[in-house]
């Protein structure tokens, strides 16, 4: 595993105290959360002042945001080096919070190309090895990175596995493949014969699409006017439909090649320079949805 250094040695405070006026215990895990937040006074510097706050405000549950921003601004301030501390104390009460009082549910970051290709045919299998974890799906942003505000872990591809706090288990290395439609193919004889087809581009994969022809002996090539898709998955569609040759992971398209829609012209074994990892905050690791996820998808790859 890669991950920066996470806040695992720091004991969350007891989710035991229960509060005698309702019994649901809600007031005293927010009291609790009040204690870690002691930012700022009046005659601190404004702008310093709301940074910390808004901070701390927006990592906390919502239902403690309104008494969290007024520990915050009322309270008695902490020494500057103390910042970080309360900021990183109200996430783990934030996560304490979370598991106490939701049923098991796990948002899992995917891009929408794996998540239609690879995760959702599979996913039948998870449900029914644990089906007291409700597994959503968000495959709405653009950004290759992993979100901890949006998902609980991430599906990603990188090259840099080592952002702060977080931990990656590596899941896959993949070759890299050109595929096209069988008109296409039939035509594809040499790798110069590439020149006379439209490269389909996929936004932030540009480099797949050059290492994948210099490897099978064509450089330099300079690729015909076609679109630019944002997702792998429209590009494997137009490919299928005769507008040219796209260069993506191998695991995409397995089943396209398998049945025909797809055919793989030149043989290649050159890898993607990144991996596909498994990415959740480090704090986090131990929580049961977390791990059994990590477990079944390790087991599919």
């Amino acid at each position: 595993m890669v991950g920066g250094k996470g806040l695992g040695d720091d004991r969350p405070p007891d989710a035991g105290h229960v509060d005698e006026r309702d019994g649901t215990g809600e007031s005293g895990r927010f009291h609790q959360a009040d204690d870690f937040v002691a930012i700022g006074r009046k005659g601190n510097a404004d702008g310093k002042r709301r940074r910390y706050i808004n901070e701390a405000v927006r990592r906390a549950h919502p239902e403690g945001r309104a008494r969290l921003e007024k520990a915050a601004l009322d309270g008695e301030h902490a020494a500057a080096e103390d910042f970080q501390d309360a900021l990183d104390k109200i996430a783990l009460t934030t996560d304490l919070i979370r598991k106490t009082n939701t049923s098991a549910s796990l948002t899992v970051q995917v891009y929408v190309t794996v998540a239609v290709r690879w995760l959702i045919p599979r996913l039948q299998a998870f449900k029914e090895a644990s089906p007291e974890i409700a597994v959503n799906l968000d495959a709405s942003l653009l950004d290759w990175e992993f979100n901890p505000d949006r998902a609980d872990v991430g599906f990603i591809y990188t090259r840099a596995p080592n952002r702060p706090n977080l931990t990656y288990t590596l899941l896959r290395r993949e070759r890299l493949v050109g595929v096209c439609s069988p008109a296409i193919a039939r035509a594809i004889k040499t790798a110069e014969d590439l020149r006379h087809f439209s490269f389909l581009s996929v936004s932030g994969t540009t480099d797949d699409a050059e290492t994948w022809a210099a490897s099978v002996g064509v450089a330099g090539l300079s690729q015909k006017s076609s679109p630019l898709f944002d997702s792998n998955l429209l590009a494997i569609e137009a490919a299928a439909n005769g507008q040219g040759v796209v260069v993506v992971p191998q695991f995409l398209v397995e089943g396209d090649i398998a049945n025909g829609n797809l055919v793989a012209p030149l043989a290649s074994d050159v890898m993607q320079p990144g991996g596909w990892y498994l990415v959740h905050l480090q704090r986090r690791g131990n929580e049961k949805a977390i791990r059994k996820f990590l477990q079944w998808i390790q087991s599919q790859t």
